[in-house]
């Protein structure tokens, strides 16, 4: 068996000290006058040092960055992008419009407040409403003289027609408003 002095470090003859690993000599070196008396000092039988060669850094221009702003989310509501960490989602949009008038609750005001045309106002047809009262409570002002009796006769027949014609009129109300907005 080939006996092998100790790891350490060991004093090189141009000056400096070479670790020794038990093994082998390590690459590295310390306190060397320069590489060449470096490579000097060494043992013959070791091949010369290579020259390193050291590419220069190239830096690579980073991806173009989204700027920030709105933005949809996955499940398409706007959301906001600072350039780097997602923000919290947008307040749902005020579209400005009314919500459309159902038929069902002109019915309610028309066998609740018929006499009043409360279905009409509610409607937004305020001519027709006021035009309604008038011929309505005109007729009953004018019943005792006899005079308001047909007034008050047209009105109810306005009533039961109003009865079959809150649909059409929710609809046609409602195109109206949407085609304003």
């Amino acid at each position: 068996m080939i006996e092998t002095a100790p790891a350490g470090w060991y004093g090189l003859p141009g000056g400096g000290s070479r670790f020794w690993d038990g093994r082998m000599w390590t690459p590295d070196v310390l306190g060397a006058p320069s590489r060449a008396a470096e490579y000097e000092a060494l043992s013959p039988d070791l091949p010369p040092p290579q020259t390193l060669v050291i590419e220069p850094l190239v830096i690579e221009p980073l991806a173009p960055q989204v700027p920030a702003g709105w933005y949809p989310s996955a499940s398409g509501v706007l959301q906001w992008w600072d350039g780097a960490t997602w923000g919290p989602l947008a307040p749902e949009a005020r579209s400005g419009r009314r919500p459309p008038k159902e038929a069902g609750i002109a019915y309610v005001f028309l066998l609740l407040l018929g006499g009043f045309a409360a279905h009409r106002f509610y409607l937004g047809l305020t001519g027709s409403a006021i035009a309604f009262n008038i011929i309505w409570w005109g007729g009953w002002m004018l019943s005792p003289f006899l005079i308001g009796i047909p007034f008050v006769i047209a009105g109810g027949f306005w009533l039961f027609i109003d009865l079959f014609r809150i649909p059409f009129l929710t609809r046609s109300v409602n195109a109206w408003r949407r085609s304003c907005a």
